[in-house]
């Protein structure tokens, strides 16, 4: 039994482990070795970008119904869930009287 329980953690074990380690080891390049002519270039004054915008543009009457889906979505997850826990409290409470009757039909009453 132990050997059964065994053989499924060694296995999770060695995916989460081929997973952690990576593929291979990265080695930067140390500093001294950048090349002179790419430090002159990049010494240059640098032009702003004004084409485009910085961010995406959010339409206020898209987020409003983005949120009011979102909202619809959460209820109709809340009334499912409460629905499968009445169902599965009806089910105990039945399964508690079978189990209660035939507790009393043993013992003869």
């Amino acid at each position: 039994m132990t050997k059964l329980r065994a053989v499924p953690a060694a296995l999770v074990l060695g995916v989460l482990l081929s997973f952690a380690v990576p593929g291979g080891t990265a080695v930067a390049a140390p500093a001294a070795v950048a090349a002179p002519a790419a430090v002159a270039t990049s010494a240059g004054p640098v032009a702003e970008q004004t084409t485009a915008p910085i961010g995406p543009v959010i339409d206020p009457a898209d987020n409003a119904r983005a949120n009011a889906q979102k909202t619809k979505s959460k209820i109709v997850v809340g009334v499912i869930a409460a629905l499968l826990l009445v169902i599965v409290l009806w089910g105990r409470s039945i399964r508690k009287k079978k189990r209660q009757k035939s507790s009393d039909q043993a013992k003869g009453k």
